[in-house]
Parts: C-alpha cells; structure tokens; sequence
C-alpha cells in the first residue's frame, strides 16, 4: 500500500516540478531544493523496491 502511495507521490511531484518550475523559482531555492530533495528520496526508495522485488523473484 505504501508503495502505491509512493509512487503515486513521486509521478504528482514529477509533474506538478515540471508544469510549476517558475513558481518555484519565484518561491526561492529553498522550496526548489526541498521538491528535487523529496522527488531524489522517493525515486531512490522506489528503485530499491524494485530491486528486492525482482531480485527475489
């Protein structure tokens, strides 16, 4: 379930930095860096499931 919820995030996240960049930049680095940061983390725990779920197999 959390990884449904994980994945779900990360696509949202991916779309929402793409189609918001310039408010982004207008809101500061602080905000941009904090999403690259969230999106980096997400996609290296997603990576790491689908290692141990096919690696298993």
């Amino acid at each position: 379930m959390i990884l449904k919820l994980l994945a779900i995030a990360f696509v949202v996240l991916f779309i929402a930095r793409i189609l918001f960049a310039r408010k982004l930049k207008e809101m500061g680095k602080a905000a941009d860096r904090t999403l690259n940061l969230f999106l980096i983390a997400i996609g290296i725990y997603l990576g790491l499931q689908m290692v141990v779920f096919y690696g298993l197999s």
